[in-house]
């Protein structure tokens, strides 16, 4: 869906910038929501052209787009006639703000992936999505390959490679086993 242009457009260059950093965060947490890929795209769509529409407006892009998502997906549900009870458990579980029931754990480790991103000058973002589907949402590395389109041994070097990150930042952070900080 990247919007593309032959002039230097500030607001298609902003979007593009934050559709590349954050799409495959959302569409992980979508498709954990909905389980089906095809309505995870379009979810995903309906998110950014939201995020587009109000993109002069926002000022925490990755806060805006969770909101949005959370939005969307349950406008999704509405529409499929599924009962208020469910649709409130889908944001409740506990891959949305907490590993292991300790929510402190999981900000900690999401700080720990974004100052990794930033400091990285490549596309990093699908690393810490490639984290989210493999150490929250519990996804083999076979389903988390097929899902973000890469191969195995791709995903696979990744997610260890951003794990090894994580823990030594967690390390610097007088931090030496995840136990610890747990």
């Amino acid at each position: 869906m990247k919007v593309s242009t032959s002039l230097a457009d500030p607001k298609v260059e902003n979007f593009n910038r934050h559709y590349n950093s954050f799409y495959s965060l959302i569409f992980s947490i979508v498709y954990s929501k909905v389980n089906n890929y095809h309505d995870a795209e379009d979810i995903c769509q309906e998110v950014f052209l939201r995020f587009y529409s109000k993109l002069d407006e926002i000022d925490n892009p990755r806060k805006w787009l969770l909101g949005c998502l959370r939005i969307v997906v349950l406008d999704f549900y509405k529409q499929k006639n599924r009962s208020d009870e469910d649709i409130d458990a889908l944001f409740n579980d506990i891959s949305m703000g907490y590993v292991n029931g300790f929510k402190e754990a999981r900000v900690i480790i999401s700080q720990i992936i974004e100052e990794v991103n930033n400091e990285s000058n490549e596309d990093s973002g699908s690393d810490a999505s490639i984290f989210n589907l493999i150490a929250i949402y519990k996804y083999s590395i076979v389903e988390a390959s097929r899902h973000l389109k890469l191969n195995y041994k791709q995903t696979r070097y990744r997610y260890n490679r951003i794990c090894e990150k994580i823990m030594s930042r967690l390390r610097e952070k007088g931090i030496k086993e995840l136990g610890d900080l747990l």
